[in-house]
C-alpha cells in the first residue's frame, strides 16, 4: 500500500537531531568575607556586649585586677583569689576553663593587639588597667572573629594621647598593706602622639609567705 511505502522509506532515511546548546556561564556577585572590627553603637552590633567605662568600676577597688572591672558584667564569673602565682579566674559563659597558668578560651586583646598566645592561652596580670578608659566584654558566638575564643572576647583600651602634654600620677592602698601607683606621660600634636606610663603594685598577703610584687611598663604611639 502506498501509505506502507512511505512508512518503510521514512523509517530508512538518516534521523537529524541538533544538541543542546550550553546555556552561558552565570556570574555570582563577588562576596567578601571581612571580619570588621569598625567603631559602631552597641545597640546596633548583633552580639552581646557590654561596655565598662573608667568611671564605672567600684570606687572601693584598689584597681590592680580585672575581677574588680567586671564584678558587674553578666554571664561573666571573675574570681581574684588572691594567689598573684596563678593569676586571676575569669570565665564568660562557662568557658575560660583554669589551666596551669593562665586563662584558656577567653580571647584578650590590649588596643587592637592581641595578648593571648597562639594556644588559645592569656593572662591577665600584664594588662594596663592603670591606664584602661575602657573595657569591652564581647560575649558568645560572635566572639569567633577574633580568631581561637570560644567563650569571649575581653579587650581593654587605654587611654588616647592628647594635646597638650600632661603627666597624671595616681595611688591607691587596700588591705593587706596592699598599694598600686601609677605615672603616666602623654600628650601629641597634630596626629601624633605618645603615651609612656608606669604601674608598681606591692601587697604582704592574707597570710604568711603570700607577698607579691608586680612593676609595668605601657607604651602607645
Amino acid at each position: 500500500m502506498p501509505v506502507k511505502s512511505f512508512l518503510a522509506i521514512a523509517g530508512l532515511a538518516p534521523a537529524l537531531a541538533w544538541a543542546q546548546s550550553a546555556p552561558a556561564p552565570v556570574e555570582l556577585d563577588r562576596v567578601q568575607v571581612t571580619a570588621t572590627h569598625a567603631p559602631a553603637a552597641a545597640r546596633d552590633v548583633p552580639a552581646s556586649v557590654s561596655v565598662i567605662d573608667r568611671d564605672d568600676g567600684r570606687t572601693d577597688a584598689l584597681g590592680a585586677s580585672l575581677s574588680e572591672r567586671l564584678t558587674t558584667v553578666p554571664g561573666v564569673l571573675a574570681r581574684d583569689r588572691r594567689n598573684y602565682a596563678q593569676d586571676e579566674q575569669i570565665s564568660v559563659r562557662g568557658f575560660g576553663t583554669r589551666a596551669s597558668f593562665g586563662i584558656r578560651g577567653v580571647r584578650l586583646v590590649v588596643d587592637g593587639v592581641p595578648a593571648t598566645m597562639p594556644d588559645g592561652q592569656g593572662q591577665v596580670s600584664h594588662l594596663p588597667l592603670a591606664f584602661a578608659d575602657r573595657i569591652e566584654v564581647l560575649r558568645g558566638p560572635f566572639s569567633v572573629l577574633y580568631g581561637n575564643a570560644a567563650g569571649g572576647v575581653i579587650q581593654v583600651f587605654t587611654d588616647d594621647p592628647m594635646a597638650p602634654w600632661s603627666i597624671d600620677a595616681g595611688a591607691n592602698v587596700g588591705p593587706d598593706a596592699s598599694r598600686r601607683l601609677s605615672l603616666a606621660v602623654q600628650g601629641g600634636r597634630d596626629r601624633m602622639g605618645g603615651l609612656l606610663g608606669a604601674q608598681h603594685f606591692r601587697t604582704d598577703g592574707f597570710r604568711e609567705h603570700s607577698a607579691a610584687e608586680r612593676n609595668l611598663l605601657h607604651g602607645k604611639f
